[in-house]
Order: structure tokens, then C-alpha cells, then sequence
């Protein structure tokens, strides 16, 4: 948990997000600039590449939660 007054929170969240895209791997960094169509007839995991039909709320093979 971060506690910062709410005027410095848009930049507490930047200084965070920079850290971690700092240390992020590619994958990661695709991972978590992907974006997932419920609606489409195939999801691909953003974390292991694993392709599926829609339907799971979460990757069949390493368990990812796809809300």
C-alpha cells in the first residue's frame, strides 16, 4: 500500500508504473498491454501464449484469471 495526498496520486501511480516497466521483461510488458475480447472466438493468454476458445475465466493451461 502507497499513501500519498490525492493531488500527488496521478504521479505516485507514474513513478510506480515506471519501476515496474523498468524491471518488466518484453513478455511482461506486452502481458500487460494486452487486451482481451470476451466477445471474440478465441482468447490468447497474455501470460503463457496459449490459445483458446472463449469461454473460461481463466487460461486452461497456467491459470491466468481472465476477467
Amino acid at each position: 500500500m502507497l499513501a500519498v495526498a490525492s493531488a500527488e496520486g496521478p504521479r505516485a501511480a507514474q513513478a510506480l508504473y515506471d519501476a515496474w516497466y523498468a524491471r518488466a521483461s518484453e513478455a511482461e510488458r506486452r502481458a500487460a498491454e494486452s487486451v482481451i475480447d470476451h466477445n471474440a472466438a478465441e482468447i490468447t493468454c497474455p501470460a503463457c501464449g496459449t490459445t483458446f476458445a472463449t469461454g473460461p475465466s481463466e487460461c486452461p493451461d497456467c491459470g491466468l484469471g481472465l476477467l
